[in-house]
This record gives C-alpha cells, structure tokens and sequence, in this order.
C-alpha cells in the first residue's frame, strides 16, 4: 500500500512548461514484448498514422485452423524477435485485437526479393537482422539500423504522414520495396484489392481495400521520393500464368499501373553521391488527391506555397507538439517513476486517431465521404473492449 502512495502521491500539478523536455522520460519500448501490444515507432500526438517495424505476423488461421500466437502481433512488433520485416504505417496501441499494418516500406541493396522470408530464414527474403542496441525511440521518432544491407533507418510522423529518412552504404544501388500485400491479423483474403500507379519520377500513388477485423477498410497514399526513380517492377502474388505458374516480377518492368489483390512492388532509384533517401507518405480513407493535399498541408508554412520540409525539421515540430502536450503535467519522481507516468501519459495519446484529411473530408462509417465544417475533428479507434 505504502508503494501505491508513493506514487499516487508524486507532486503533479498542471502547467505548461516549454523549456523542460519532457519526451524524455518516455520509453516507448514498455509494452512491446509478451502480451504488452504496443508499438515503438513514430506518431503525432493522436495522429493518423502510425509509422512502426513490424518484427512479424502470423496468418490467423491456415487452412482453417487457427494459429496460436496470433495475438502476439496486435501492434506488430515484438521485442524478443530478431529480425524486422519493414515499416508499416497503421498500428493499433495496447489492443486485444490484431489489426492494420498498411502500406510496409522495406530499403534495401543487391538482389530484388519479392517476399518476406521467416524469422527462421532471413535470407530468404526482404527481412532484415537487426539489434537493439541500433534502436532509439522517444515520441515521435524510431531509429534502427537493418544488420543485414547495414542501413540506417530514421522515422517521424506528421498528422496525416509517416516521413522515412534511410541511410544506405556509399556506393549501393538504393532500392525499396512497397508491400501492400503485408497485413496484420493476416487471415488468408485479407486484402480485396491493390492498385499502385507513378505518377512521376518523384511520386507514387495507390490505395488498398481490406476485409479484416474493420470491414472493407479504405487506405489511399501518396509516396514521394527525395530523388527520382530509375527502375521499377512489381508482382501479383494472387495471379498465375496458363501453366499455373506465378507471374515472373521482370516482366511487370517498368509499366505504369500496378494492380492486383497481393501486389508487391520493388524501386530502384538514381544513382549519385548522396546516400540518403527520404520518404514521405501521406495517408487518406478518401482518395489519392486527399493523401497527396495531406501531404503538402503537413509541409505548409505561412513563408511557402508548396513546401517540402526536411526530415530533421518536421521531427522538431512532432517533437515540440508532444513536448507541449505531455508538459500539461509537471511530475517529481524517481527515474523509474517518471518513466512509467509519462509514458502511460503517451500512450493515452496515441489512440483515438485522426480520421479525416487535411481539408476536412472523411469516409463515414457508412463510407459515404463527408465534408466537416466545424471546428471538431472526426476520429477513428475507439477501442473501448480494451479501456
């Protein structure tokens, strides 16, 4: 009872302190082994996207039989795995139920692998290696560094967009994979369909339509790339030839449109001197048009029309959003006391999520699109089995 008190007791008063950072004393590691189901990547403060690695994920049933340890990957990643599978930009937080994962990005170098490979064969696959000592997370960022390729990845988040920043070796050809087949609580015919098109040399954009736990959830995306693509090429896991034999990648080469309902695609990009990539993918429920405006209206500053920010300034402001908000409460405490009320205090901020676009149109639970007018804004998971 006495250790109840203490901290029960921990002087927390309301304030608002802007010279304090107060994004240090979360760890957004608690949670993410065992049956915790949270999630170590990057959000905005109740933001709609939540961009994460996903170590895993278990088909929920195979030939109709269930699969122990689904449940395991509800946020998608799970401390004690060793390797990662890409980053996804959908993560439920502290659920009892698995769902989401959209739209996993992977960078790597040398041979295209159109498939995820096993925890148990790595090499198999586009997964990578990775180790915790390369991980530093605090809110807003995540930062790992995939063994295998031996690249350097830094992620943010803005309200509607999950920003990339990926470091790769001198002198490697800079590749990416786009997997819209990747799902969480994957259980066989998840994904209804897949569409991808590039636009240019700098932009790609698509959308998929899934059947999970949320019925018939819309996902459109803008991607846009910090230089532009060289090659490209993409597979449709779900489609055969005559002869009942997959449809080989290298002859989707180049071509425009991508559909399918298990695409998985590949980039490569220009070679130069700079080994850094950024990615920014912005994120609707209403169109394409949507997640590219939500983009640019993430970017915007009073200076700029159409603004492009840097990686390093749109983690600042992520950073001082959620420096403001955790900074409503002024705790004392041991170090161990100031971790666990102030990240208990984050994770109270990541859900319910902003479901609507830049310009204040959403798809209804009736997916009818809506237009909001007022100064209220329309969320999404309300997880009130797990509250």
């Amino acid at each position: 009872m006495r250790k109840i008190s203490t901290f029960l007791i921990l002087l927390i008063t309301m304030t608002v302190s802007a010279q304090h950072d107060y994004t240090q004393y979360v760890n957004p590691m608690i949670g993410t082994n065992g049956m915790g189901h949270t999630f170590p990547g990057a959000c905005y403060p109740f933001g709609g996207v939540q961009v994460s690695p996903d170590t895993d994920t278990i088909p929920h049933n195979i030939n109709g039989r269930y699969q122990p340890g689904v449940y395991d990957y509800c946020a998608g990643y799970q401390y004690r795995d060793k390797t990662i599978v890409g980053f996804s930009h959908t993560h439920f937080s502290g659920t009892g139920h698995s769902d989401m994962g959209d739209i996993l990005l992977m960078p790597f170098t040398g041979e295209v692998q159109l498939n995820p490979g096993t925890a148990d064969n790595p090499d198999g696959g586009y997964r990578s290696r990775f180790s915790h000592t390369t991980e530093k997370a605090s809110p807003g960022y995540y930062e790992v560094r995939l063994s295998d390729d031996d690249i350097l990845v830094q992620l943010t988040a803005t309200p509607h967009c999950g920003i990339h920043k990926y470091t790769y070796p001198k002198g490697e050809t800079q590749k990416l994979i786009v997997d819209l087949n990747h799902c969480l609580y994957n259980y066989g015919g998840k994904v209804l369909w897949a569409s991808l098109r590039m636009e240019d040399p700098y932009t790609l954009t698509g959308y998929r339509i899934t059947n999970g736990w949320a019925r018939e959830n819309y996902v459109y995306f803008a991607i846009l790339f910090s230089k532009p693509v060289k090659n490209y090429g993409y597979q449709d896991f779900g489609k055969k030839d005559y002869n009942g034999f997959w449809k080989r990648f290298d002859v989707n080469h180049n071509f425009p449109e991508m559909a399918g309902r298990k695409v998985v695609a590949w980039i490569e990009f220009e070679d130069d001197n700079d080994p850094v990539l950024e990615v920014q993918v912005g994120l609707s429920a209403v169109s394409t048009e949507g997640a590219v405006n939500n983009f640019i209206e993430d970017n915007r500053t009073e200076n700029q029309k159409v603004p492009i920010k840097s990686f390093k300034e749109l983690y600042q402001l992520t950073k001082k959003t959620w420096n403001d908000k955790l900074g409503i409460y002024k705790a004392k405490g041991t170090p161990d006391q100031l971790a666990m009320f102030y990240t208990s205090l984050y994770h109270t901020m990541i859900n319910p999520s902003i479901y609507q676009d830049a310009d204040g149109k959403y798809r209804g639970v009736d997916h009818v699109i809506h237009q909001n007018t007022d100064v209220r804004t329309n969320y999404t998971i309300f997880s009130l089995w797990d509250t």
